[in-house]
């Protein structure tokens, strides 16, 4: 498993960052883990001893052949690296023996060797382009950093798809000169130039791949001529161009001498030209795109050194000013241009790479102080440009780390920036730069990094769902983070930008400040403008929208709605003032009737968590909806206290103290069982009569012959699903007539939920134009099994974490779990589903590995899924209230009484039970497990004497009134409802 955190032993930690010395400054610099924004494959083991085609040499030095073999040897840089190579490996000071001593390492234990020289690298962007037969695979990496993702080098993949479309247009036929006509060559191109964009498209929408780059300045120079922009338009003949022209004569000779490395300047720079437009598409499309890699400057020798110069690519940058470019390499001996065009070009980003370690000390220092020059700091990215050997990896860290902690100081001394600034550039160069550019997202893997130089996390969730864009993240000022001055959703600081390259709040609210002030920095006006840039992006990707839904989710699982125009909406927005519901809602039953102890007192108001802002689904309504936080209702404009009744914030609140109190981040997903069925209505359709099987010739994973009249609707549906960025990892048919389960994608655990209701909604609606109905009621089926929602949930953390957690929390779970019930089991009718022999988690208090007949089955380390729990009733309230008995049970160190069970424990005998520690029965009906609750004091003070009082009153009440109804009547009446 990849390290976690812990892998940073030694990360110094800046505890209050204004008041932060030059010791802490240099500690920074010294311990804090890069990302390496640019770097290549390693050699596999047979290859990595050294050899006349990779030679060792090549650490300090871009020369090749006499250059590099005859004179290295002499060069500063490669002096300075062999000393430091040679106290590396504890050995003479000389290239033979650091060979000798290397040699027996790598024979020895490579990966050792690899992991040391990694050390302190988090994560690795890596261009795979190299020699693909002597290197590792990117994924490989992954064993020894948190995170390595792909760079796709785009002349490898043009030269690739031109010879497999050459060899299916039959140019490649055995005895066919190379002379064909060039009207062929044009159709040929327009089905290249499709392809090619298309394969682009794809690659950027991999999530294994980050980002993309282009050789251009190897090939034909980065004076890219943008001739071709033109070719490809509507009724634009190719027939008089100079590209088809030149791609004629590059293809025969391809063709010809079976060689398609693309080295002809036309042909290379359409290929660029292409990349940009398909990237500048994206960001209209989906909201964002992938930023475009350049090598520029030093290189090998069959570089064209006076076209590497960053300069040429000015009017390129301007031509697409959506497009990401990253100039790589220090650009040197051309820094202060490529300085230039990132300081003066949005656009435009420094990489501060390659020069390390090939240059003297006194070159490195010199191309930092020129970047710095007029470069901001905020611009300036890192990489190592590692290759073949991992000790080019070591060396340009350490080279790095040592150049930047000189001058950084040295500014400091001179009165130049004070000591947290340099903090600030230093972890911005190093890491967070590179963080946002490429929204690798680490802050959210990883928030102690943010508290360790001083920061603290944003939330900076994706939108939920967007109708296939992917806007900009924004979770509303009502944050669930703990912010602090600086903080971000990417690189914290002063501002920031989103995925999308949006700005966005660089400090969250305190949680539960009822202060009128703005974040630091900020005005109310600059966070409402924040808020409207989101929301507009939304509307722009998704014109059609008039309405937005305001969802609120009650303590009887009904969600509900505030529906407004969008007009309405971005009123709110502006002013932050939100609609206010009445605070009766929290003892309301489904069909409004109050609750025993309901007060038509009070209210709290509706505040939109933009992250979940997502197209409706299934239905004929140019309409959108976003899931709300409840806030308190205090004078200040804008609320900013959440309501400490509030589901989604009671769940929240559990994930971040199980987060600061014990680094455990937490995972959700759910398995949603639904019954479809044939409704049957009044005469005058107000209401429903019964609900009837869809069929009954029904099976298990199967598609009989009934089954398959349901898989157009099925197949609507998880098509739905996936336009709304809600990927199912697979779906089949459950044992009841008409059953379905929809397994859902695991998630941080209030967006987890998130998707569980928007995904209910989608399948609703669907069902709805088919003419049936959606449920989730416990048991319509006496005769076979009925529907759960089993909820999986996982405890991940660094280090040792889940092997020092997973069994007291385990522990408190089961302690509480006759009380959690309560939640889970909302229903008299869940207690008939979950009897034992039918695999729906049996009568006792235990767990089991894999085993289907307990409460808590273990699917893996720190994995468990909770069995008894119903798609009916809030489940916002039910996960809060599990995690809540877990945080216990870490609190108290709750010791594991109960064994791991094997089969069913009500069929293996009371001695038998005894042994395993199973003497807990669980609560059969629906007034033991609110009884259970009632007296549960660890749950009433974690969630709220309040929350528990009013749920009991509603669950209490609404069994009070089934109970008044008939069998068929109260059938008919819950499954409407559910």
């Amino acid at each position: 498993m990849v390290p976690q955190p812990d892998f940073y032993p030694t990360l110094h930690r800046v505890r209050d960052l204004e008041s932060a010395g030059i010791q802490d400054l240099q500690q920074i610099i010294q311990t804090f883990p890069v990302i390496d924004n640019h770097a290549h494959n390693l050699l596999t083991e047979e290859n990595s001893y050294g050899s006349p085609e990779y030679p060792f040499e090549c650490i300090t030095s871009e020369a090749q052949g006499h250059a590099l073999a005859d004179h290295v040897h002499s060069s500063l840089a490669h002096m300075r690296g062999i000393r430091e190579l040679a106290e590396f490996y504890q050995c003479p000071e000389t290239l033979q023996d650091v060979k000798a001593a290397r040699y027996e390492w790598v024979r020895r234990d490579y990966p050792g060797l690899i992991k040391r020289c990694f050390a302190g690298t988090h994560a690795i962007l890596m261009d795979d382009g190299l020699s693909p037969e002597i290197i590792h695979p990117f994924k490989w990496h992954r064993e020894f950093v948190p995170t390595v993702s792909r760079i796709v080098r785009i002349e490898s993949i043009a030269s690739e798809l031109l010879e497999h479309l050459a060899h299916a247009a039959g140019f490649m036929r055995v005895g066919l000169d190379a002379d064909w006509a060039i009207s062929q060559t044009e159709s040929f191109l327009v089905r290249f130039n499709t392809v090619f964009r298309n394969q682009i498209r794809t690659l950027a929408n991999d999530p294994e791949v980050c980002g993309f780059k282009s050789v251009i300045c190897y090939r034909t120079g980065l004076d890219v001529g943008l001739e071709s922009r033109k070719n490809f338009r509507p009724h634009q003949s190719l027939t008089e161009s100079t590209l088809l022209q030149s791609f004629h004569d590059f293809l025969q000779k391809a063709v010809r001498d079976h060689k398609y490395r693309i080295e002809q300047k036309e042909v290379n720079d359409y290929l660029v030209v292409a990349v940009c437009d398909v990237l500048e598409k994206l960001v209209d499309t989906d909201g964002e795109s992938l930023p475009f890699q350049f090598h520029t400057g030093l290189g090998d020798t069959d570089i064209n050194l006076v076209k590497a110069n960053p300069a040429y690519m000015q009017s390129l940058i301007e031509a697409f000013p959506q497009v990401d470019f990253v100039i790589l390499h220090s650009s040197y001996p051309y820094t202060r241009e490529a300085g230039y065009l990132a300081a003066n070009f949005a656009n435009a980003w420094l990489d501060i790479g390659e020069v390390f370690p090939m240059l003297s000390r006194d070159g490195e220092d010199s191309v930092l102080r020129q970047a710095l020059e007029l470069t901001p700091s905020s611009k300036i990215l890192w990489s190592t440009d590692g290759h073949f050997y991992p000790e080019t990896y070591w060396l340009a860290n350490k080279h790095f780390r040592d150049s930047l902690e000189r001058l950084l100081t040295a500014y400091v001394a001179a009165g130049d920036i004070t000591v947290a600034q340099g903090i600030e550039i230093a972890v911005d160069i190093m890491f967070w730069n590179s963080n946002q550019l490429y929204k690798l997202d680490e802050e959210r893997k990883f928030p102690e990094l943010l508290r360790a130089c001083g920061r603290e996390t944003v939330d900076s969730m994706r939108t939920l769902v967007n109708g296939g864009s992917k806007a900009p993240s924004f979770r509303s000022y009502a944050s669930t983070a703990i912010g602090s001055s600086g903080a971000t959703s990417g690189r914290p600081g002063p501002s920031s930008l989103s995925a999308a390259g949006l700005p966005v709040s660089s400090t969250p609210l305190p949680l539960r400040s009822a202060t009128t002030n703005a974040p630091s920095g900020q005005s109310w006006t600059a966070v409402f403008a924040q808020n409207l840039t989101v929301f507009d992006t939304f509307l722009q990707t998704n014109p059609g929208v008039k309405y937005i839904w305001l969802q609120f989710l009650d303590y009887t699982g009904t969600l509900r709605n505030r529906m407004v125009t969008v007009q309405q909406f971005r009123k709110q927005l502006s002013t932050g003032k939100n609609p206010v519901i009445t605070s009766a809602l929290t003892r309301l039953l489904q069909d409004d009737n109050p609750a025993t102890g309901c007060s038509a007192t009070g209210q709290f108001h509706l505040a939109p968590d933009l992250s979940t802002l997502s197209l409706n689904k299934g239905i004929p309504s140019p309409s959108a909806t976003v899931q709300t936080w409840w806030m308190a209702d205090t004078e200040a404009v804008p609320n900013t206290e959440h309501w400490d009744r509030c589901p989604r914030w009671l769940l929240q609140s559990q994930c971040d103290a199980l987060k600061s109190e014990f680094n455990i981040s937490m995972l959700m997903g759910f398995e949603l069982e639904i019954i479809f069925m044939k409704p049957s209505f009044t005469e005058d359709k107000s209401d429903f009569v019964d609900f009837g099987p869809l069929h009954m010739v029904h099976s298990w994973s199967n598609m009989t012959y009934q089954q398959l009249d349901m898989l157009p609707m099925i197949e609507e549906i998880v098509e739905n699903l996936a336009e709304l960025d809600i990927h199912l990892p697979q779906f089949h048919s459950e044992a009841a007539p008409g059953q379905w389960e929809f397994p859902l994608p695991a998630s941080e655990p209030v967006k987890a939920v998130d998707i569980l209701f928007k995904a209910k909604d989608v399948i609703r609606n669907v069902a709805k134009n088919h003419g049936l109905k959606a449920t989730c009621y416990p048991r319509p089926f006496g005769f076979t099994c009925g529907s759960a929602n089993h909820a999986h949930f996982s405890i991940n953390g660094p280090g040792n974490i889940v092997d020092k957690y997973e069994a007291p929390f385990l522990a408190g779970i089961l302690d509480h779990l006759p009380a959690l019930l309560a939640f889970a089991l909302p229903l008299e009718e869940s207690y008939e589903r979950v009897r034992s022999g039918i695999w729906a988690g049996g009568e006792y208090v235990c767990w089991g590995t894999q085993n289907k007949e307990v409460p808590l089955r273990k699917c893996g380390p720190g994995h468990f899924e909770l069995k008894t729990i119903d798609g009916v009733g809030n489940s916002y309230l039910s996960m809060a209230a599990l995690l809540a008995a877990g945080l216990h049970g870490i609190r108290q160190d709750l010791k594991l009484e109960q064994k791991d069970c094997i089969g069913d424990p009500t069929q293996i005998g009371e001695q038998e039970r005894q042994n395993l520690g199973i003497t807990v029965q669980l609560p059969n009906t629906l007034e033991k497990s609110l009884k259970a609750l009632d007296k549960d004091k660890v749950l009433r003070r974690a969630l709220g004497y309040a929350v528990v009082d009013d749920y009991l009153a509603v669950a209490e009440s609404l069994m009070v009134k089934c109970r008044g109804f008939g069998e068929t009547k109260r059938r008919v009446w819950l499954m409407a409802r559910y």
